[in-house]
């Protein structure tokens, strides 16, 4: 039977790591050849996932889907003007599948192609500003087009710029039909300072979308979708990754997919005990009786009984002394252990966990955790195979050893006589 069981891992790769969901952008960023000691990474995921790690329009977006019951895909699709001219979009990029998640990937003066979460590492490719026609038709149909071009052309970038504009727009309308929302973002039970940057983000934003300012909500709304809360600063909230710059010398090469190189396999055979019998062959024969270099049978005989005697009055059993042995980690009770002396006892101290509300552990009136301590893994004592089967295997097949050489023995002085008559 196997236990299935929930697991996360994040990439540990420079000092903060790769946040879970930007692994592909981590494998794009380094197919670009940039330099990874120069590669700026989130900090940290204290909310959200993947590309909206602790960015403010992911925590607003979940305020909309608990409030207001409206999913994310939903919002982009209203966003995008309809199903179909979303697909109609998203027909002039390829039909890329990570299409839908270039409203929280980062836009910068020139592109910031060192920032990781860029729009370039999500979609696979650098684009550019060259207009490309009947673009502009499709991006008119959005919810909001600030950059809707000339004669209908507009660039792949600016593209997919009025789709992150569109559904910043529009999530800041939604998030403000909540009545209560700067209680609901305190009673997640965020730091402080999270909170307050969460909150700050909005009020810029909903006091540009009420005054009617443009540029004001364009640059709130790039915040509000793009620049993570980061304790550790850094240039557009994302500090160095802390690659040292030994890596940027070492570069991969990818294999065509019908392309594949492997080398000779290599068995490993499990530990054996293995007993070598000479083989009665050409070339290998026992002098008759009468020479001096026969072979001594009675050793055959003896051999048997010298090791079995050994290993009795050398105290071998089946497992079961006191002696030294090995010992393996089980789950089940402790059977025949004798357990060390307890530790001197010194103060008793209480962990400190930080989880989603910062709460502390605290210690009782009588000095123990309020939180069990979980037992370990017990110490059980497993017997060693015994070694009596071994033995009686090896007598037996001495044993037939030297039968074997005595009928060749006897079968030989037979032949010497029959010759000699």
């Amino acid at each position: 039977m196997a236990v299935i069981q929930p697991a996360s891992a994040q990439l540990n790769i420079g000092r903060y790591g790769v946040q879970p969901g930007l692994e592909q952008n981590y494998l794009q960023y380094q197919l670009s050849g940039k330099s990874l000691s120069q590669m700026r990474v989130i900090p940290g995921c204290l909310t959200g996932f993947g590309l909206g790690c602790n960015k403010t329009g992911e925590v607003l977006q979940q305020l909309v889907e608990q409030n207001n019951k409206t999913s994310y895909s939903n919002l982009l699709i209203r966003a995008a003007g309809g199903e179909q001219n979303f697909r109609n979009f998203s027909n002039f990029y390829g039909n890329n599948p990570r299409l839908p998640e270039v409203p929280y990937s980062s836009f910068w003066q020139n592109d910031a192609r060192n920032i990781m979460d860029g729009y370039q590492y999500v979609l696979g490719q650098q684009l550019n500003r060259t207009p490309v026609e009947n673009l502009g038709l499709i991006t008119k149909n959005f919810y909001w087009s600030p950059l809707s071009g000339d004669n209908n052309s507009l660039s792949l970038r600016s593209g997919l710029l009025d789709l992150k504009y569109s559904y910043g727009r529009l999530l800041l309308e939604e998030v403000s039909k909540i009545p209560n929302l700067e209680q609901q973002i305190q009673s997640l039970g965020l730091p402080k300072e999270v909170t307050q940057y969460y909150l700050g983000n909005f009020s810029r934003g909903f006091q540009a979308l009420n005054a009617g300012n443009e540029n004001a909500l364009k640059d709130s709304i790039l915040h509000i979708l793009s620049v993570p809360f980061s304790p550790e600063g850094g240039e557009y909230g994302r500090p160095f990754a802390g690659i040292p710059n030994e890596f940027d010398s070492l570069y991969g090469q990818g294999l065509e997919g019908n392309t594949f190189l492997g080398g000779p396999v290599v068995t490993l055979e499990p530990e054996a005990i293995s007993v070598d019998i000479p083989s009665f062959s050409e070339g290998y024969a026992l002098i008759p009786g009468g020479s001096g270099n026969q072979f001594p049978t009675w050793v055959l005989g003896i051999l048997p009984l010298g090791l079995l005697f050994f290993l009795l009055s050398s105290g071998g059993d089946s497992g079961d002394s006191s002696g030294s042995r090995g010992t393996l980690i089980s789950s089940g009770g402790e059977t025949g252990v004798t357990p060390p002396p307890p530790p001197s006892p010194s103060p008793t101290v209480c962990p400190t966990m930080s989880g989603g509300n910062g709460v502390a552990n605290n210690q009782s009136a009588n000095g123990s955790c309020s939180n069990p301590i979980l037992p370990g893994p017990e110490i059980k004592k497993v017997p060693e195979p015994s070694a009596v089967s071994a033995i009686l295997l090896l007598t037996i097949v001495l044993c037939l050893l030297k039968n074997n050489q005595r009928r060749y023995s006897k079968q030989s002085r037979c032949a010497m006589r029959m010759r000699s008559l």
